[in-house]
């Protein structure tokens, strides 16, 4: 079964890879990009949604809006321009998040407004997105904000469930609750053990190289 998979893989390698961003190119957990949010402040699913939320609506407008500045001005004139266009969707998302989730932008402190200058906005959109069509853009784009996405509000959950015993605030019966967890090093164990997977999905997909027969030999 998985040679077939692996040959369906490298079959239609190219289609694939448009959206990359959702797992082996991780913003997260490949890349190590936009990291702080997940392990600082995003200790409860509802810290979880409201950053994983803002980020792609924040991302995914803001590069999509940049496509349109022309690319005669200069480089620093465009960043700065990109940075200002996320800036200026902060404070509709920010709103937004606070009517669907009362106090939540108290809670996830800076590390909200700290999206505006995220690493996809500031450099990958000159470095990435940008070189590709619009439509293509696009679709890498989404990938990549619904990969950050799906990565911050897995973590959070789990944080939450193992750290505190609860999930959006109700009582969830386990057995064992360990409060570190609630702490930014709980982040950083839960992201090393899904970065581990997703790097060992990585080599099955294109292969893991084999093993020298005897060991190295002096």
């Amino acid at each position: 079964m998985d040679v077939v998979f692996r040959r369906f893989y490298q079959k239609n390698k190219k289609q694939i890879d448009q959206f990359d961003g959702l797992l082996v190119n991780n913003t997260v957990l490949e890349r190590g990009l936009v990291i702080a949010p997940v392990i600082a402040a995003a200790n409860t699913l509802q810290n979880g949604l409201v950053l994983g939320m803002s980020f792609m609506l924040i991302t995914f407008f803001a590069v999509v809006v940049a496509s349109f500045v022309p690319k005669a001005l200069p480089y620093a004139i465009r960043v700065i321009l990109y940075v200002i266009v996320a800036g200026l969707l902060f404070i509709p998302v920010s709103y937004l998040m606070d009517l669907m989730f009362p106090g939540s932008v108290f809670k996830v402190g800076i590390f909200l407004p700290l999206l505006i200058t995220n690493s996809l906005i500031v450099t990958k959109t000159e470095t990435r997105f940008l070189k590709k069509k619009r439509l293509s853009m696009m679709l890498d784009v989404f990938s990549h904000v619904l990969g950050f996405f799906v990565v911050i509000v897995l973590v959070a959950a789990l944080r939450e469930l193992l750290g505190n015993g609860t999930l959006m605030e109700h009582e969830i019966n386990i057995p064992l609750k360990i409060y570190g967890f609630m702490l930014p090093f709980g982040g950083f164990i839960l992201l090393g053990f899904l970065a581990a997977g997703v790097q060992r999905f990585r080599l099955y997909l294109h292969g893991e190289p084999k093993a020298r027969k005897g060991g190295d030999r002096s």
